[in-house]
């Protein structure tokens, strides 16, 4: 059988996808899988090849619903606001308008700007449970950390952020994994809740501009201090709510993982805590090894080739961010964890046009964590193994115990 016909995203290959990217890299690095209705680009190579070229391979429709939602679910989706492109779902003048003012408040002064506040609540975090001996790290570090990060930069009061949190949280498991009916109802009422919570913000913050990314996102986009269109609302709504995903759907799981892969190879820990100029080497080779994202969805835009297969045009394309990046035609011992890994030019983050905009962000918070957890609890390990929330594209621990 050839990988197309024996690949499985959403049963055996979605906890562990490594061997079969393994196979394919060697026999068919390009293959066609009737299950997600895509060419799958497993090669370091190839990947590379698709994000150097935004024009060639369109990323006006990255997304998919592997698992179709049922009608329900897709009604009170269209309860939200109607979509709208944003700078992940655009090409061309389209993207760089609607990249350029999240980029803004992203840019690396304020990243910078913001690590004091990070460090602070690393610490707190830390301080509420390091004389408990155990901790179930996922629920009081991974999560509240970013959504302390994400609030803060955005203006969110402590119940706006744990609601936008929720909300991305249900949310991104709708066509990713078999929910039960009410369950995938639920994510649908939380998306649409974080829409209307935005959209309030919106025009709260163009009535009243403060010192915020929204504020900023705002004017930036519609000038003036006039109030905005329904269409023009719409809009800015679709690009800030991905300016809170870039806060979350990485930050939260690169936390648990890098806790999970570095106190499953004890070894690495160690040489951490004894070495911390290795911890930002540590953050990219987590970032690759781990890799929370696991890729998105192009579409040719005209005939090509890639990897050796004819690829008409309008056909999808899938990056394979994972194998990509265990792939030792790039990466020597590409199937190890090395913290002091040099070079490391993984593609976690993408590349291109399309390079995660949130990148600084994360690294800057997955750093701090590092920082705060190799000094305070250089003696933490794992209590149990660890297990990981079946959902295509994203890999997050589900708990992670920590004793000391």
């Amino acid at each position: 059988m050839s990988v197309g016909e024996l690949y499985d995203p959403l049963g055996a290959h979605l906890r562990d996808p490594y061997p079969v990217y393994d196979r394919a890299r060697r026999e068919e690095p390009v293959f066609y899988s009737p299950v997600m209705g895509a060419w799958v680009v497993t090669r370091y190579s190839d990947v590379a090849d698709v994000l150097r070229d935004p024009v060639l391979y369109s990323s006006a429709d990255p997304f998919t619903h592997a698992i179709p939602l049922r009608e329900a679910t897709l009604a009170e989706l269209g309860r939200g606001y109607p979509v709208r492109p944003d700078l992940i779902q655009s090409d061309g003048e389209l993207h760089a308008r609607l990249r350029a003012p999240i980029a803004e408040v992203l840019k690396p002064d304020r990243v910078a700007a913001l690590e004091p506040f990070v460090r602070a609540q690393a610490a707190e975090l830390v301080d509420s449970f390091a004389a408990d001996g155990r901790v179930e790290f996922m629920e009081r570090y991974a999560v509240p950390l970013p959504c302390r990060t994400i609030g803060r930069l955005c203006g969110f009061d402590a119940a706006q952020a744990r609601l936008a949190y929720e909300s991305l949280d249900a949310f991104i498991v709708l066509g990713a994994t078999h929910l039960e009916p009410e369950r995938e109802l639920d994510a649908a009422r939380g998306w649409v809740e974080l829409q209307e919570l935005i959209g309030r913000l919106v025009r709260e913050r163009r009535a009243e501009p403060g010192d915020d990314a929204i504020s900023e996102v705002v004017a930036a986009s519609v000038p003036g201090t006039g109030p905005l269109s329904y269409e023009d609302e719409a809009q800015v709504v679709a690009n800030l709510i991905q300016l809170v995903i870039a806060g979350h759907i990485t930050t939260v799981p690169l936390s648990g993982m890098a806790i999970a892969e570095l106190l499953t190879h004890e070894d690495q820990w160690r040489r951490l805590c004894a070495d911390p100029d290795l911890i930002p080497a540590a953050v990219e080779e987590i970032l690759r090894y781990g890799t929370p994202a696991s890729g998105l969805y192009r579409v040719t835009t005209a005939p090509t080739e890639l990897g050796g297969v004819a690829l008409p045009e309008g056909d999808r394309v899938l990056l394979r961010y994972t194998s990509a990046n265990r792939d030792p035609a790039r990466f020597e011992r590409a199937a190890e964890f090395d913290v002091g890994r040099r070079p490391n030019r993984h593609l976690s983050f993408g590349r291109g046009t399309h390079f995660c905009v949130g990148a600084g962000l994360a690294r800057m918070q997955m750093r701090v964590t590092l920082e705060t957890l190799t000094s305070r609890l250089p003696g933490m390990r794992l209590a149990e193994p660890i297990t990981y929330v079946p959902v295509l594209d994203l890999r997050r621990p589900e708990a992670v115990h920590l004793v000391w």
